[in-house]
């Protein structure tokens, strides 16, 4: 809503409409206008009401910190975000605060009021159909590829770091097939990792065929790892070509 638009009529007011205007997320000049007829009706300041209540308990709650595969995950995706020609993202840093500000980092209102009011709208839906969740995550892709596919990427170890972008779009065991024979070439070259690889495709490094795989490695930070699936095993550290930690 911008301040150009009309201040919506009511009663009644959608709890998603008084829960913007709890968080102070609507324009100065609408939320003047509309608070005074809101608070004078009785359902939609039971609506506040609940929703200061929600407040006080979020913050009464301990902090929990974010994981690190969590964080990983996140700060890949902004950085494929980041990257010239895709978003009119300045930098790196700016899509961070984008990704703490979507997540109620930077301040409890939006976050709160999103949490408020999905907890009314299932008291009044109770018959409100959830997913199943028993719901089968899909297969990782294995080495099975099409005649159309592109060739692996050539690249020497110096350029490993170019690749990011394009092995984090990927879930491609390629000749290892399967995560278990990955986490055994791990294993091998004394590597551990904390679950699945932030993303993994067969590349050609200095002319000899090679796995990498992207492991989480903190925040802001990727391991890169490349393997021989020719000759890593859990007893083979030979099989691990090249291992290296850079930071996006």
């Amino acid at each position: 809503m911008t301040g150009m638009e009309r201040v919506p009529m009511g009663p009644p007011w959608s709890v998603d409409l008084i829960a913007d205007l709890h968080a102070g997320v609507l324009p100065p000049e609408v939320a003047a206008q509309l608070r005074p007829r809101v608070e004078a009706d009785p359902d939609a300041r039971e609506v506040l009401q609940a929703l200061d209540a929600t407040l006080v308990d979020l913050r009464s709650l301990p902090s929990v910190p974010m994981p690190d595969h969590v964080a990983a995950r996140i700060d890949a995706a902004l950085a494929a975000e980041a990257r010239p020609g895709i978003a009119p993202v300045v930098s790196l840093n700016d899509a961070r605060k984008r990704r703490n500000r979507r997540l109620g980092m930077g301040g409890a209102g939006v976050l709160v009021a999103a949490a408020a009011a999905f907890g009314i709208v299932l008291a009044v839906s109770p018959g409100a159909q959830q997913p199943p969740a028993n719901e089968a995550a899909p297969a990782p892709t294995t080495s099975s590829t099409s005649a159309n596919a592109a060739p692996p990427l050539a690249l020497s170890e110096a350029e490993l770091g170019s690749a990011v972008g394009e092995v984090l779009k990927a879930q491609n065991y390629g000749p290892l097939e399967t995560p278990d024979r990955l986490s055994g070439c791990l294993k091998g070259g004394g590597i551990t990792s904390s679950g699945n690889p932030l993303g993994i495709s067969p590349i050609n490094l200095d002319g000899k065929n090679a796995v990498m795989a992207i492991l989480p490695a903190g925040l802001g930070q990727f391991r890169l790892v490349v393997l021989d699936p020719a000759t890593c095993g859990p007893d083979k550290p030979e099989g691990v070509l090249a291992d290296t930690t850079i930071k996006r």
